[in-house]
């Protein structure tokens, strides 16, 4: 049966379950944290509101941060307030975003522009305006002040719709926000405000007849607007107030009609509001209770101890509701009230929630803004729900979730302590290809080592001889990562989401680029757009020296028949702004050089002088083998070395001129494969021609010269007074385009033993080559390379720099001879990704674009001209 067979489409049958998060209508795991992003202010969060496309939130600096909900990157700040940020709240089709501060203002801001288009204030000095909601139907929005009273503005009056000189001039007095427990928190206000222009600002004034004098008899903390009440017919605004009240008014032509009054405790106000769909209130107060009130009978049902202190917010989550609280804690409950979780992970008060459907999104005192992923499973009938919640996982990131699970495998090649774990890690990968809808299966490596992991995707119409076949290849196995002296800022094998960026050992190398092109190849099998057979080639062995790699290919060559292309995602960008594309490897040696004498370690101060050291011998050996300028004296090391060409030349204009514009950090610009050495401060403070020349040749030095490195000498014993009976040293070289390996190491070998004997030592060398493996260089004008460039330009709106690189994967030159088809080599990361170090990482935006780039490239292949 061939292995690409329908038939093999079976379910996994290892116990590593289903990448969905609902298979089986629970939860996979408890609500935690999946990313923490930090307003640059230092600053309390102090409200939230979310669009489907941002994240906005208040902060006590005046400022309004605007979040990329795809990313979690900062998007833009706003600027006009000055004064803290109270509330936020947007109009029904997200086309406008509505603050209300402590400067006593209310502002409307565009959400496409990203400009603040009205400027209202009220009539009164009103103090804070602690809360703002928004009726769509009525065209009017409604906000709470600190003087008790209730006011709105009706869009729908002419009289409100004019430019700064149709109404008063009413001067903003440039208060601090009251300071309530749950807003002393540190940092303060800038009573200058920030300097805004405000030409185009329509600059508005709340009429007396709009203003609903001593609403409550304290502050108006809380509002809530509602389309649909029980028993009440038309829209309603409800209040809640520090007097411990809350208040239900009907919405009319001419303003507000108070309809009920829900009799709170004085000592206990009211400072949040949620409304379930079956008409049941939430209402956070004072002291750390929730009350719900049945607004049918206006009867309050429960009382619920959640906290122990203040709670400055609640909300919804399907059937389940959460709590947000000043003591730190944000609490889950199902819909009988019942206690199910609480979760800690901020540093101080939480002012402010917001579910999106997708996160619950929380701000803090801290400064931060963290996203849960809060499962809830589908509502159980129950007495006291009167309607049925679901969810639907359609608003859930199976490629994160999936990156999470595979992270937390501690697949590290080369230690027998992780045996077991690798095979896990290879049996997840094989269950996520089938899932997705590919034919895949595991190919046995070396004796224990590893095994492969082959998946095939299927073109749509596979028949014909027309259809191209692509190989992407990559690698599951990762860096150790034991984190023993407490580099890492996070568990290394718990992904991580802080600022725009994803932490944890494999993010970047290699594990989020393999399952980006996974999950692209989905999107094209899902959407009926797959017009090219895929295969998929994941070692396990690759930090291992691709132990057991080629024998396994080899054994299964019939898997690999009639590819076209070589994809591999397995490196990064130059610095942190401009996308590459890399176009050559060097090759690589590895040898151990071991000096050794049939005596015992012996007393140096009996001994020395009399014996031939090992050490010694060794020294002298190393010392023939580099001269003082970094020039390897192997003789005909040299003389295949490919002369620099007009074209190649002319590639490294674009990086040179990039790094005179680019304001990336030199510390940035160091990556496990390629480096530069010239800061932009450096570059720019010299001519041009000796600029291009010294960055020129520094890169060169480092992509397409060879090297020769001594990496460490180890001694029988480590003993300052001993004469050490055997030195082993641990020797590399890197080779380029047309150094054919085999020959250089035999140069080597032969060096080696020259230099040994013309010490005439009575001690004996052995030389043992422990790894070896070819140059790689592609074609940057092949239709290949193009077509990658095209895919790049159209996700980035720039084209891609061209770029080489110092180090060595072994697997891409052989792969090229054995498929007989050309490689590409596809950076995802950036240069700071801190790949085999502590702290990696990869963007979240680079992650989503690496997926849209291979998408766009295996769309437009078939059409590509031969």
């Amino acid at each position: 049966m061939a292995y690409d067979s329908p038939d093999l489409r079976v379910d996994s049958p290892t116990p590593l379950g289903s990448i969905s998060k609902f298979s089986n209508g629970s939860p996979v795991f408890p609500s935690r944290c999946i990313h923490t992003i930090s307003q640059d202010d230092d600053n309390s969060v102090l409200s939230l509101v979310s669009s489907k496309r941002y994240l906005f939130s208040g902060s006590q600096s005046s400022r309004i941060h605007v979040w990329c909900l795809q990313t979690f990157s900062l998007v833009a700040v706003l600027e006009g307030h000055r004064g803290s940020v109270l509330a936020l709240t947007m109009s029904d089709d997200q086309q406008w975003l509505f603050s209300c501060s402590g400067d006593g203002t209310i502002r409307i801001w565009n959400t496409e522009t990203l400009k603040c288009a009205y400027l209202i204030q009220s009539c009164h000095d009103v103090g804070d305006i602690f809360s703002v909601v928004y009726s769509e139907k009525s065209s009017m929005f409604f906000f709470g002040c600190q003087n008790t009273s209730i006011q709105w503005y009706d869009f729908n009056d002419p009289q409100t719709h004019g430019c700064s000189t149709d109404v008063p001039d009413i001067p903003v007095s440039l208060r601090k926000s009251q300071k309530a427990k749950f807003f002393a928190c540190e940092g303060d206000l800038d009573d200058e405000g920030a300097l805004v222009d405000e030409n185009d600002v329509i600059k508005c004034v709340i009429r007396e007849r709009n203003v609903c004098i001593n609403a409550h008899d304290g502050y108006v903390y809380c509002l809530l607007h509602a389309s649909t009440v029980p028993n009440i017919d038309g829209e309603v605004i409800i209040s809640g107030s520090g007097d411990g009240n809350i208040k239900i008014w009907l919405i009319e032509n001419d303003g507000l009609s108070l309809v009920h009054v829900l009799q709170g405790n004085p000592d206990k106000g009211v400072l949040s509001l949620a409304l379930s769909d079956d008409g049941y209130l939430f209402c956070g107060v004072q002291g750390g209770d929730v009350k719900i009130w049945d607004l049918e009978t206006f009867q309050m049902i429960r009382s619920v101890m959640a906290h122990s202190d203040d709670v400055l917010a609640v909300t919804l989550l399907g059937s389940h509701w959460a709590s947000a609280s000043a003591d730190g804690s944000i609490k889950l409950w199902n819909e009988s009230c019942e206690f199910l979780e609480s979760m800690t992970d901020h540093e101080g008060y939480v002012l402010c929630m917001t579910n999106n459907g997708e996160y619950l999104i929380t701000g803090s005192s801290d400064h931060s803004i963290k996203f849960w992923d809060v499962p809830s499973a589908a509502a159980l009938p129950d007495t006291f729900r009167r309607t049925q919640v679901t969810h639907t996982e359609t608003t859930h990131d199976t490629l994160l979730y999936t990156l999470d699970r595979w992270v937390a495998m501690r697949t590290v090649s080369g230690n027998p302590k992780y045996i077991e774990e690798c095979r896990r890690g290879a049996r997840f990968l094989k269950n996520v290809l089938q899932q997705l809808g590919a034919v895949a299966r595991l190919i046995p490596g070396a004796s224990c080592s590893n095994p492969l992991v082959y998946g095939k995707f299927s073109a749509k119409n596979p028949t014909g001889d027309s259809v191209p076949t692509v190989l992407i290849y990559g690698h599951y196995d990762v860096i150790a990562a034991e984190n023993e002296n407490g580099d890492w800022q996070s568990d290394p094998f718990k992904l991580t989401g802080r600022n725009g960026y994803l932490y944890g050992r494999g993010t970047s190398d290699n594990k989020g680029p393999v399952l980006a092109c996974i999950f692209a190849i989905h999107d094209l099998l899902k959407e009926g757009l797959l017009d090219v057979n895929v295969i998929f080639l994941i070692e396990g062995e690759e930090e291992n020296g691709s132990v057991g790699f080629f024998d396994a290919v080899e054994a299964n060559k019939n898997l690999f028949e009639d590819v076209d292309m070589i994809l591999l995602c397995n490196s990064y960008w130059l610095g942190e702004d401009v996308p590459c594309l890399t176009y050559g490897l060097r090759g690589v040696m590895h040898a151990s050089i071991s000096i050794s004498t049939k005596l015992a370690d012996l007393h140096s101060g009996v001994e020395g002088g009399a014996v031939s050291e090992p050490l010694i011998d060794m020294i002298h050996v190393l010392g023939q083998l580099v001269d003082n300028r970094k020039k390897v004296l192997i003789p005909g090391f040299y003389d295949k070395v490919r002369s620099v060409t007009p074209a190649e030349e002319k590639l490294y204009d674009p990086i040179i001129e990039w790094l005179k514009k680019s304001k990336t950090d030199k510390s940035n610009t160091r990556s496990q494969h390629a480096t530069i050495n010239c800061s932009s401060e450096s570059v720019g403070s010299l001519s041009d021609d000796q600029t291009t020349e010294m960055v020129k040749n520094d890169l060169m030095a480092r992509w397409r010269y060879p090297t020769m490195t001594v990496h460490k000498i180890d001694v029988s014993m480590n003993n300052p007074t001993i004469i050490p009976r055997c030195a082993k040293a641990a020797v590399s070289m890197r080779v380029v385009p047309d150094q054919e390996i085999t020959e250089i190491c035999r140069l080597f070998e032969a060096f080696v033993r020259d230099a040994f004997a013309a010490t005439g030592s009575d001690n004996s060398i052995s030389i043992d080559i422990t790894s070896a493996s070819e140059y790689w260089l592609g074609n940057p004008d092949s239709a290949y390379f193009k077509a990658v460039e095209q895919a790049i330009e159209h996700e980035w709106k720039i084209k891609p720099l061209y770029i080489r690189e110092g180090g060595s994967i072994p697997a891409v030159r052989w792969l090229e001879k054995f498929c007989g088809a050309p490689a590409v080599h596809l950076p995802m990361g950036q240069a700071s990704d801190q790949a085999h170090l502590h702290n990696e990482r990869i963007r979240l935006r680079n992650l989503q674009a690496g997926r849209q780039i291979v998408k766009y490239l295996l769309q437009h292949l078939p059409s590509m001209p031969s």
